[in-house]
């Protein structure tokens, strides 16, 4: 899947304005937001979710690593007027080729199922988080069948995430406080069939 090519329409579509609005309440309702956070976004696509927090945070850095993504979450910020408190730029957290810098927050939608070695993406993200600092990932609960990716050929990602599984990776990397909620569902058709899978929030935080 190419995500460069299908950035300029992707806030065309209601259902990822419905999912990032929910999973920003989610958001909200499990962490305890002071307003000041400085905040990373990773695998951030067009900045749906931190647009929708924007206003509850200090400043946002919207990452991805697709150039067209991170071109079209630019000027969505230019756009809003917002470039004063928000930005847009390349990072792999799987690459130490580039240093975003330290975050209050690191938060994503639907972006770790994407990457294949999640150890390394969450080592990596924990290093950029400050002593308590707060990590916030949505994504998808086990898929066993992978019916959601059936239509991507090229996928090479996570068919979801057993719960259980991911909270322990969390803990072995050095997260505490490690949390799960139910924040939406993506619905699509799936062989002729429309499907409803559960999208989780999962919370951690890293020591002081």
């Amino acid at each position: 899947m190419d995500f460069s090519d299908r950035a300029a329409t992707w806030d065309d579509d209601p259902e990822k304005l419905r999912n990032a609005a929910q999973v920003a309440e989610a958001v909200r309702r499990n962490l305890d937001l002071t307003g000041a956070e400085d905040v990373l976004e990773f695998g951030g696509g067009t900045g749906l979710l931190s647009r929708a927090l924007a206003d509850d945070v200090g400043t946002v850095v919207i990452t991805d690593a697709a150039p067209g993504m991170v071109a079209v979450a630019q000027q969505r910020i230019d756009d809003l007027g917002r470039g004063d408190r928000m930005r847009a730029a390349l990072f792999d957290p799987t690459s130490d080729d580039t240093d975003p810098g330290q975050f209050d927050v690191i938060w994503s939608m639907l972006a770790l199922h994407h990457v294949p070695d999640i150890d390394v993406a969450l080592a990596r993200l924990r290093g950029l988080l400050k002593p308590g600092g707060r990590l916030a990932l949505a994504d998808l609960d086990e898929d066993p069948g992978g019916s959601f990716h059936q239509a991507h050929g090229d996928f090479h990602g996570h068919d979801g995430f057993d719960r259980h599984t991911l909270g322990h990776a969390l803990q072995r990397i050095g997260f505490q406080d490690i949390a799960f909620d139910t924040a939406t569902t993506v619905d699509k058709e799936v062989d002729g069939a429309r499907r409803s899978y559960p999208v989780f929030l999962v919370t951690a935080r890293v020591p002081r």
